[in-house]
């Protein structure tokens, strides 16, 4: 399943930038590390939504777009969009799951292709706040973003 993702925090920044409720700009947040203090507040993957997705899972009082982590060898730029193939999904406890995609670059079929060392990072980063409850195939995140098409 080939998607378009919106990347909001590239691979290496240090900053909080999200698009904003009014779903009209990407703005600045602030440190990650204030929120997340794993790997000194850097990302360690781009980081991003799913275009034309609401995730009606995530305890939240506004709803967001599905969150992606785009594993790719390019550097993007906060608001750059990219088409991705989704291989995976991290499920969280607080229903903010993470939808694992790649991009053209890199040749990946389900997390256990990435790195032992950056699986490691990118799961610690993102299960820092919220458990980790499950880490889903391709099958099942096709399924999850199915349901999420608005």
């Amino acid at each position: 399943m080939k998607l378009k993702a919106v990347i909001e925090i590239p691979k290496g920044n240090e900053r909080r930038w999200h698009l904003n409720f009014r779903k009209n700009a990407i703005e600045d947040f602030g440190p990650i590390k204030d929120r997340i203090p794993v790997n000194g507040g850097i990302m360690p993957v781009a980081y991003g939504y799913l275009e034309g997705t609401e995730n009606r899972e995530e305890n939240s009082e506004v709803v967001e777009e599905i969150d992606v982590l785009v594993f790719s060898k390019r550097n993007f730029a906060v608001g750059e969009k990219v088409d991705v193939e989704i291989f995976g999904c991290i499920k969280r406890a607080d229903g903010d799951h993470k939808i694992l995609a790649s991009d053209e670059t890199v040749s990946v079929e389900k997390l256990t292709d990435i790195s032992a060392e950056e699986r490691e990072l990118v799961l610690k980063f993102f299960g820092h706040n919220h458990p980790i409850i499950s880490i889903e195939g391709k099958v099942e995140a096709e399924e999850y973003v199915k349901k999420s098409f608005v």
